[in-house]
């Protein structure tokens, strides 16, 4: 969840405060912003490059374009963007397995009521 600070007189750049619970649910690149993450509270976990980094409240993160990325936690975070974001600026690489569990709300939800659903069913070809 988030919001975008607008309008600044400088259209290269946009800033967003976002508001993370949980955290970002894939790895993506960024073929040409520069993203600068300024934690503003609570504390989290950037994978960047194959590296974990531990984040906490007044700390700074860069993650230039070309790189692998992610993140996780719980965090109050300002982002500045260079350039903008941009259609067709990303590519997601995979799901972020700290956020998104291989089952995810599908697993937790989609089983349990498709077999409610087969119950209804076979109850309803008994009706006349």
């Amino acid at each position: 969840m988030g919001y975008e600070f607008q309008p600044l007189k400088d259209q290269d750049f946009a800033v967003h405060l976002l508001e993370v619970h949980k955290g970002h649910d894939t790895f993506m690149i960024s073929k040409a912003l520069t993203r600068i993450y300024y934690i503003i509270e609570g504390t989290g976990v950037f994978a960047i490059d194959n590296q974990n980094y531990d984040v906490a409240s007044g700390l700074l993160v860069e993650v230039p374009p070309g790189v692998e990325y992610s993140y996780s936690g719980s965090m109050k975070i300002l982002l500045v963007s260079h350039p903008r974001w941009f259609e067709g600026n990303e590519r997601t690489t995979r799901k972020n397995p700290d956020v998104v569990s291989e089952g995810g709300v599908v697993g937790l939800i989609g089983n349990p009521l498709r077999r409610y659903l087969r119950r209804i069913e076979k109850l309803t070809e008994k009706l006349p």
